[in-house]
């Protein structure tokens, strides 16, 4: 799983809300994204029928002002278990996009980030 934590001025400014906006905007994003897998994209679909449900774990009228936190609690969490399962590759490439970033392309010599370049040598096993 990844941890992304996106930070511009703006939010910087904005706090909480500006983070929540932004997190927000990118779940938006990998929703539309093809490259999100079908199911990594119910965990926000089942946060928002609960939301959405009249079935509460905590009911509302129980304890009043509770009974509302809970809801949010699950539709904030259904959002950062999409975040996290969701490719990090194409989470990142979002994020950056987002933060007005262009997504750096390697050049055709580099070696790929998944990639150690160290110099080695091949010894023969039956030397002559």
């Amino acid at each position: 799983m990844s941890k992304f934590t996106v930070a511009t001025d703006a939010q910087d400014s904005l706090g909480f809300v500006g983070g929540l906006i932004t997190q927000v905007r990118l779940g938006w994003r990998l929703w539309r994204d093809s490259r999100v897998s079908g199911w990594v994209k119910l965990i926000p679909l089942a946060g928002l029928l609960y939301f959405l449900s009249p079935i509460d774990l905590i009911p509302d009228l129980m304890l009043p002002g509770l009974g509302e936190v809970d809801d949010v609690v699950i539709l904030l969490l259904s959002l950062k278990m999409f975040l996290d399962f969701s490719p990090p590759a194409v989470v990142r490439e979002h994020v950056e996009q987002l933060l007005g970033r262009s997504a750096r392309q390697p050049s055709a010599d580099e070696p790929p980030a998944s990639a150690i370049d160290v110099p080695y040598r091949v010894l023969d096993e039956n030397p002559k």
